[in-house]
């Protein structure tokens, strides 16, 4: 329910809003322990774009139609947002010295989001053609960071010396807060939060740096 702006009168708002597929872009380490087992770090940049659709369930007379306005305006808004990662694990590799090299690895961390997943804002003009935003829903308590947990299996390939290719299939499980019910006149409703599973496949370009023994006499 939205109340129709100078009146005691309701329209009904059906919102929704989903997290599309993006981007991944980071840099990682891996430092191996042994030849088949290794402590991996990395940071990256994960494409979260959330989209928010409205459509119009019920509208009162309204000569300048404001909730309408609103509602085609959160419609029409383009997907945007991300969120910065940092984690870490442990990586298992077989065949560590063959030119082919398959691996899972597992890791936990932390994801700072760069914006609500729950804040809803529509504009619309008046008659005068003056523009004027409205907070439809509203965060009071934006949570930015949350944790991370995540599962990856791929395998290298060897391109020559110092030098090797990344294939790999990554699960990323991201605890997200989302709108469990209606809003009140403020705009402020139930939030719960929820884990969400993102399924990326990464290329990369490693950079093997190897110790070597040297010689005895």
């Amino acid at each position: 329910p939205l109340t129709v702006l100078n009146t005691t009168q309701y329209d009904t708002l059906a919102l929704s809003r989903s997290v599309g597929s993006s981007l991944v872009l980071g840099v990682a380490a891996t430092y191996f322990l042994s030849p088949h087992v290794g402590l991996h770090f990395e940071m990256s940049y994960l494409g979260l774009p959330a989209e928010s659709g409205c459509a119009g369930v019920y509208y009162n007379p309204d000569a300048e139609n404001k909730n309408q306005q609103i509602c085609d305006d959160i419609q029409a808004q383009p997907s945007n947002g991300g969120a910065i990662a940092i984690f870490g694990g442990v990586t298992l590799r077989a065949a560590s010295r063959r030119v082919f090299s398959p691996y899972v690895r597992g890791s936990i961390g932390i994801v700072n989001q760069s914006g609500s997943t729950i804040d809803v804002a529509g504009a619309f003009a008046d008659s005068a053609g003056n523009a004027f935003v409205r907070q439809v829903i509203a965060d009071l308590t934006p949570r930015r960071t949350s944790l991370m947990l995540g599962a990856a299996g791929g395998f290298t390939m060897r391109l020559g010396p110092g030098y090797q290719f990344r294939l790999e299939l990554r699960d990323v499980a991201v605890s997200l807060d989302r709108l469990t019910g209606p809003a009140n006149a403020l705009g402020v409703g139930p939030v719960a939060a929820r884990s969400y599973h993102h399924i990326g496949l990464t290329l990369g370009l490693d950079v093997v740096l190897e110790r070597k023994r040297g010689r005895r006499y």
